[in-house]
């Protein structure tokens, strides 16, 4: 399947499942574990759940020390062989802590029908991070929030062709330069999900920053027009950032303008900060593939990425 079919049809993948619902206050806390275009899933829902216990997203081979029985552990690995993933399920069944698996087959489902954990399972033949959507839409079924999942679809259906327009837009003055991607405590993930879109799909490098750290080192590095000269700068926030962050936003776009470099500011439309952060997604993953058609590049191939797997073995 082609990238450009696989975008098109991204809305559809926010689809309830029908799975047996957990509730995270039954918990100590919970971790997410996962990597790349899987573990991407666990920052989202990071955001997305809000019980009062922890909910931590793990990117690694190993568990935080204090992770025990009473934990839930959801490994989720698209293609269900990502070493890391399963190297903290293995760890984590030693701990005695509760598992979940998703994948599309793989070692971890084995593993999870071996230690008779919950699978659930989802489409084969798909790029980890073109299928995010099945993978968010299963976590989420998960922790019963299947309406969210519909409201999603919806969303960017209704959408999908302001964003494209928009995503075009912003692919053009990236192109030749290195795009410099700014986000919020809550457009973290999205930023981040960008970065790695751009450097997958089109090839290029890319480079994050987020508020209010940002306002404590990154703006700094402005002062240099030789280099700030070589980047083209996006800003990702949300109307429920706190207010404190709304402000920063506001002087960062002074800053911006006081410099004379083009800042654009970007924010996700939708009727929940759950909806919003995906439009914001969506419109990310169509910029990469835009910039990668600029560049001359296939979005699908990840040739470095296969290098190190291979030299892992």
């Amino acid at each position: 399947m082609d990238a450009l079919r696989m975008l098109e049809e991204f809305p559809s993948q926010f689809s309830a499942v029908e799975c047996q619902t957990l509730n995270p206050e039954d918990y100590k806390g919970i971790v997410f574990s996962g990597m790349g275009g899987s573990g991407i899933v666990g920052d989202f829902m990071r955001l997305f759940l809000k019980p009062s216990v922890p909910v931590l997203s793990v990117r690694g081979y190993d568990l935080p020390s204090f992770v025990d029985r009473d934990w839930l552990l959801v490994c989720t690995s698209y293609s269900g062989n990502t070493e890391e993933t399963i190297s903290t399920l293995q760890e984590g069944l030693k701990k005695g802590a509760r598992a979940v698996c998703i994948s599309s087959g793989g070692r971890l489902m084995e593993m999870a029908k071996r230690e008779n954990l919950p699978h659930l399972p989802i489409p084969q033949g798909y790029p980890p991070r073109y299928a995010l959507g099945f993978m968010l839409s299963t976590l989420m079924c998960l922790f019963g929030m299947s309406a969210e999942v519909e409201n999603i679809k919806a969303n960017l259906e209704s959408n999908k062709e302001k964003i494209k327009t928009k995503a075009q837009e912003v692919a053009k003055s990236m192109f030749t330069y290195l795009p410099i991607v700014y986000g919020t405590p809550l457009t973290e993930t999205v930023a981040f999900r960008w970065k790695t879109q751009i450097n997958e799909n089109a090839k290029t490098l890319c480079y994050n920053a987020f508020l209010p750290e940002m306002h404590h080192n990154e703006v700094v590095g402005l002062d240099n027009p030789h280099i700030r000269n070589l980047c083209a700068f996006v800003l990702l926030y949300d109307p429920e950032d706190h207010t404190r962050n709304i402000k920063r936003v506001e002087i960062t776009q002074h800053i911006f303008k006081e410099l004379g470099i083009v800042l654009k500011v970007l924010v996700g439309e939708g009727n929940s900060l759950i909806e919003r952060l995906l439009y914001l997604t969506y419109l990310g993953d169509w910029l990469s593939l835009y910039l990668a058609d600029l560049y001359g590049q296939d979005p699908i191939p990840v040739r470095v990425i296969d290098f190190i797997k291979k030299s892992l073995i």
